[in-house]
């Protein structure tokens, strides 16, 4: 016990701060043993405990307690690598949530490593703020000796510090893959397809992780859009390569063969993902659940569904359900005055929409369908029509 109580004394610095213990540093205090230790068969007292939030101990108490100022430690020095973090603008919150993931700057010399390397970030034009959220999107920044090269290469690209950390807190991996082995070998590919500097600063905002793929992956993904027709001078050719890349191809060929299951041929389906390819991102029973409503509830022929892909990209719940009921009851009830596309009705942004049909049912017998409608925008109901 009187080791432990030692440990812990020694890494606590005689100042007023309260020093937060990573699980790192607990686990260090609990790193020995002796023969009559590894003997004992005697069941543990100790209760295991989060550390980050238990151990908060203020170095004014230990201070009048601790006696051993005769050396160093790890654990030491582990305080005052946090103390150096919370002079550089870090709060108490943010050192802690960048300890726990990553531990590796609990033992970083302050002298050799984290000074110069946050004074390179100052030195290239980062303020205190902008470094913090740099760091805390890439925690492991720090530990490259070439920080330098890797934001001057990104922000070249991007063409400022806050469109980079943009790009950073959306993608973690994006500061941290390597220049010569991955990005420039992803980027030289985009650049033979035709993409333009600007089109590729657009993608690293909008799919970070994309450029952090393999050279092989980026090839396939590339011919595979190209096999369904599209070619590399569409202008839709980006956003199509973004897709065919995030997804699996087993989630790609499942949502033709859903498709194909309703009468969709497959060069229609070719066409429909060209134009919106977001449908492919849905579920398969996301796209059964409104193939379904259009053909058997709102009485769509499949002809109309292929020639109009967009209706599949609205939600059932939220837009196409509660609009058709509405559509249906006006027309049922002989309040409008002509017959309206149901895909023109859909589309209609909501002020239009209630300006338009929705106020017709404010009259107090149609008022049920009215507060019916506004629930199921809400997310809180589907809507169910009166007769």
């Amino acid at each position: 016990m009187f080791l432990v109580q030692k440990r812990l004394f020694c890494i606590l610095p005689c100042n007023k701060s309260t020093i937060h213990l990573s699980s790192f540093e607990l686990c260090s205090l609990f790193s020995f043993s002796t023969a009559k230790d590894q003997g004992s068969d005697h069941k543990s007292n100790f209760i295991v405990v989060d550390p980050l939030q238990s151990c908060e101990l203020t170095s004014e108490t230990a201070g009048k307690t601790a006696k051993c100022h005769t050396h160093q430690t790890k654990s030491s020095s582990s305080s005052l690598n946090i103390e150096f973090f919370k002079q550089s603008g870090w709060s108490d919150a943010q050192v802690m949530k960048l300890m726990q993931r990553e531990p590796r700057y609990l033992r970083a010399n302050v002298e050799t490593v984290l000074k110069p390397r946050m004074r390179s970030l100052q030195d290239m034009g980062f303020s205190d703020t902008e470094i913090v959220q740099l760091v805390s999107s890439c925690p492991s920044l720090l530990q490259f000796r070439d920080i330098q090269p890797r934001i001057s290469f990104w922000r070249s690209l991007l063409g400022s510090n806050e469109r980079l950390i943009r790009a950073s807190r959306r993608g973690m991996s994006l500061l941290a893959a390597s220049l010569s082995r991955k990005i420039e070998p992803n980027i030289s590919i985009l650049k033979e397809c035709g993409f333009s500097k600007q089109c590729i600063a657009e993608l690293v905002l909008k799919e970070p992780r994309f450029f952090c793929r393999t050279n092989k992956c980026i090839d396939e993904s590339i011919k595979h859009v190209e096999e369904l027709g599209v070619s590399r001078d569409c202008k839709m050719f980006p956003r199509l390569l973004l897709l065919v890349t995030t997804l699996s191809r087993s989630k790609f060929d499942a949502t033709f063969a859903t498709l194909i299951s309703f009468g969709w041929s497959h060069p229609e389906c070719v066409a429909a993902f060209r134009r919106y390819p977001s449908i492919w991102s849905l579920s398969q029973k996301n796209i059964s659940d409104k193939m379904t409503f259009l053909m058997k509830e709102a009485g769509c022929e499949l002809t109309y569904i292929i020639c109009r892909p967009l209706l599949l990209t609205f939600s059932l719940e939220k837009r196409l359900r509660p609009r058709y009921e509405v559509l249906n009851f006006l027309e049922q009830n002989k309040l409008l005055d002509e017959g309206h596309d149901l895909l023109t009705v859909v589309t209609l942004i909501e002020e239009k929409f209630r300006k338009k049909f929705l106020f017709l049912l404010s009259e107090d017998k149609f008022i049920g369908l009215y507060d019916s409608y506004v629930a199921a925008v809400q997310g809180k109901h589907d809507v169910v029509a009166e007769n």
